[in-house]
């Protein structure tokens, strides 16, 4: 999550990244099992050819960087790097992160994996690494308002991606179409100023929740 950034290309404006520029997010979970608040801390390092290609690199202090291309058609995503790689590994297809024309209905769909959901009673509780769904993203609004701890931000884009899995869930319901849905905030000259995830689930041998991420310096 948070891959999102954009380097000089048609995104610039909804989000401009500069080298050394760093972005705090606050981050908070509500479920059944939630950790403690914690912060997420962005920073545009220099950029990196790969595969030919430079391109613009954000790294997340969860330990990964993410290598990304904007031009006339959007912002995608084209390899990651972790802290103890050498080399970034390419994605198999660019993941689109935003996509033009940057209006309402500009649609498109990148895969996605369950971020909250995890097993009350069986290991390994976390279904990351063995689930994965299409996510078909939105642009749902070119105008909005968004308000956090660094100040009030419009216009801003709000942009929506909406997927299902289907999951046993338990022995009353058998299986079941779990909504994963995602909203983002790219506020014009600031970027990504908001994020949240809702994973909800019925009772029973699963675990769902919701994660908001804030800007907040």
């Amino acid at each position: 999550m948070l891959t999102s950034c954009s380097g000089q290309g048609g995104g610039e404006g909804w989000f401009p990244l500069i080298e050394g520029e760093r972005m705090v997010y606050a981050v908070t979970v509500e479920s059944d099992e939630a950790p403690p608040p914690e912060a997420w801390t962005l920073t545009v390092t220099a950029p990196q050819t790969v595969a030919g290609q430079r391109t613009q690199v954000r790294h997340h202090s969860a330990g990964v960087s993410y290598h990304l291309l904007s031009d006339e058609q959007g912002i995608r995503r084209v390899a990651t790097r972790t802290d103890i790689d050498r080399e970034p590994t390419r994605d198999k297809e660019p993941l689109w992160v935003l996509k033009a024309p940057y209006e309402v209905g500009t649609e498109w769909t990148t895969p996605t994996v369950p971020y909250l959901i995890l097993r009350r009673n069986e290991h390994p509780r976390e279904l990351r690494y063995s689930h994965r769904a299409p996510m078909a993203w939105r642009i749902e609004a070119v105008d909005d308002e968004v308000k956090t701890p660094t100040g009030t931000h419009k216009p801003c884009l709000r942009v929506v991606g909406r997927a299902k899995l289907n999951l046993f869930t338990d022995p009353v319901n058998g299986f079941t179409d779990v909504p994963l849905t995602s909203r983002e905030w790219y506020c014009q000259g600031k970027g990504l100023v908001k994020f949240e995830r809702e994973e909800t689930v019925p009772p029973g041998f699963l675990v769902g929740g919701r994660l908001t991420a804030v800007w907040v310096r």
